[in-house]
C-alpha cells in the first residue's frame, strides 16, 4: 500500500508550504526594473466569464501596478479551434508569450520543441516555491527532466457518496478500500422491474464521448497499482495483472453484483446521477459541489466528498491545466516573470476562486474561497497519479476505450480485451 497522509499531517505539510509561499506575495523584482517596459501576449483557452473579470479587474491590473510601463495582451479562445490557432501561430513564427495547454500537452509541447524549459528559473527562485506543487503535478509537467511547463489548476477525482443514503442502508462511514465499496455498493441499489432505480455506483453516463468509460477505468487502474504504459514509454501495459484486475472488478461491479448500470443511466439535464439520487457513490471532481449547490441545493448537506479508495494502493488521478512559454518568445526570463506571477500564490488563489477550479498549490487548501469539501478534494492531490508523458496520448486511448465498451457490455472476457487493446497500442507506438 502506498503511505498515507493523516487530515492533521496533510495540514501541516500545507501550513509549512503556505510559509513558504507567503514569501512571494510581496511580488517579485519589477519586469521593467532594468529597462523599458515589456508587450506580453497571453493565449487563454481555459476560461469562463468569471475568469475573464478576475483577469481583467484584479489580475492584469496588479501586474501592472507591480511591473510598471508592462502590459499583458490576452487572446480569449477555445478548446475547440486551439490546437490548429497554436499549430498555425508557430508555423507563421508569431506566437504568444506565454500559453495555456491542457492534460496532454506537455509531453507534445517538448517534442515539437514550442516550451522553454524553466528549470534554471524554478531553481533560481525559491521563494515562488515549486515544492508548493504536489509531486505528481510536478511529474506531470516534467519531459525527460525538464520542466516545460507550470499547473495553474488540477481536476482531482475522488469518491463522492450520499451519506444519507449510505446511512439508510446501515453504513456509517464512506468506504476506505474496495471491500467497503461494494457492501456500500450492494446496500444501497435499488432495482425496479425497468432496471435501475439507483445505482449503487454509478461509473459513466450512457451518453458522452469517447472517453467515457476510459477515464473511469483509469483511476481503478491506479488503484491496482497498474500502469497504461511501461515507464519507458515504449509498450503498453494493460495487458499486465494490474489492469486485468481492474478490469475484472468493473465487469463485476456490472454483471455479477450487479451495483451499476452499462451502459449507466444519464443525467436529468444539468443533475447529474448522483445529485438526483439515482446513484449513491460516484468517482468525480470538485465540481460536484458546484452541481449540487446549483442544482440540488436540499442535497448539500447529503453529498460528500472522500479521499481515494484503496486497492493495492491508495490512488486517484488529476487531469493537470497549465502555462507554457513559447520556444519563440523574445525574452524567456521577462516571459519567466508574467508566468511566475500568474502562478503565485495570491493569483492563482484569485484566479481558482473565479470559477471554484481545484488550485495546483497545496497551500491554497487554506484559501478563503475553498470550502470544507473542496479541501479533501485538495487532499486528494497527494495520492494522484498523472498521463505518461507520450506525445502521442489521444491515439493511444482510442484502442482500450473501444475495448473496454466490447468487455463492460459482457461481449468479449475482460483479459481478451485487454489483450486486443494493448496490441493495438504496441502497433501505434512501434509506427510512431
Amino acid at each position: 500500500m502506498a503511505n498515507k497522509l493523516s487530515r492533521r499531517d496533510f495540514l501541516r505539510l500545507a501550513a509549512s508550504s503556505s510559509a513558504a509561499a507567503g514569501i512571494a506575495l510581496v511580488g517579485v523584482q519589477p519586469i521593467a526594473a532594468q529597462g523599458d517596459g515589456v508587450e506580453f501576449s497571453l493565449a487563454m483557452v481555459d476560461w469562463s466569464d468569471p475568469v475573464q473579470t478576475a483577469f481583467e479587474e484584479v489580475i492584469l491590473p496588479r501586474f501592472a501596478e507591480e511591473n510598471p510601463g508592462s502590459s499583458v495582451t490576452v487572446n480569449w479562445t477555445n478548446w475547440g479551434r486551439y490546437n490548429e490557432e497554436m499549430t498555425t501561430a508557430f508555423a507563421s513564427g508569431v506566437t504568444p508569450d506565454v500559453f495555456q495547454g491542457g492534460a496532454v500537452w506537455a509531453p507534445q509541447m517538448a517534442r515539437r520543441n514550442w516550451a522553454v524549459p524553466l528549470n534554471d528559473f524554478i531553481n533560481a527562485d525559491a521563494e515562488w516555491d515549486w515544492d508548493d506543487f504536489p509531486a505528481g503535478l510536478q511529474a506531470d509537467v516534467t519531459i525527460r527532466g525538464d520542466i516545460v511547463a507550470v499547473p495553474y489548476r488540477q481536476d482531482l477525482r475522488t469518491l463522492w457518496y450520499n451519506k444519507e443514503m449510505l446511512a439508510d442502508a446501515g453504513i456509517d462511514a464512506a468506504p476506505t478500500t474496495w471491500d467497503e465499496f461494494l457492501t456500500a455498493a450492494q446496500a444501497t441499489t435499488v432495482r425496479g422491474d425497468g432496471g435501475f432505480d439507483v445505482e449503487g455506483y454509478h461509473f459513466s453516463d450512457a451518453s458522452g464521448n469517447w472517453q467515457r468509460d476510459w477515464q473511469p477505468f483509469l483511476m481503478w487502474v491506479h488503484m491496482t497499482d497498474g500502469q497504461f504504459l511501461s515507464d519507458d514509454l515504449t509498450s503498453c501495459a494493460l495487458d499486465q495483472p494490474e489492469a486485468l484486475e481492474a478490469l475484472e472488478w468493473l465487469v463485476a461491479l456490472v454483471h455479477e453484483h450487479e451495483v451499476t448500470s452499462y451502459p449507466g443511466l444519464d443525467p436529468q439535464g444539468d443533475l447529474n446521477v448522483l445529485a438526483g439520487r439515482n446513484a449513491a457513490m460516484q468517482l468525480s471532481s470538485a465540481d460536484m459541489e458546484r452541481v449540487i449547490n446549483l442544482y440540488a441545493p436540499d442535497e448539500a448537506e447529503t453529498i460528500y466528498p472522500a479521499l481515494p479508495l484503496t486497492g493495492n494502493v491508495q490512488a486517484t488521478h488529476s487531469w493537470v491545466n497549465k502555462f507554457f512559454i513559447s520556444s519563440q518568445t523574445p525574452d524567456a526570463t521577462a516571459s519567466w516573470g508574467l508566468l511566475r506571477f500568474m502562478t503565485r500564490k495570491d493569483m492563482l488563489e484569485v484566479y481558482s476562486a473565479s470559477n471554484n477550479n481545484t488550485p495546483p498549490r497545496l497551500s491554497l487548501i487554506e484559501a478563503d474561497y475553498m470550502s470544507e469539501k473542496h479541501k479533501v478534494v485538495l487532499e486528494s492531490a497527494v495520492y494522484a497519479r498523472t498521463f505518461p508523458q507520450h506525445h502521442n496520448l489521444i491515439a493511444l486511448f482510442r484502442p482500450i476505450a473501444a475495448e473496454l465498451e466490447q468487455a463492460l457490455s459482457g461481449n468479449k472476457a475482460a483479459a481478451d480485451a485487454l489483450v486486443d487493446a494493448t496490441a493495438a497500442i504496441n502497433e501505434i507506438l512501434e509506427d510512431d
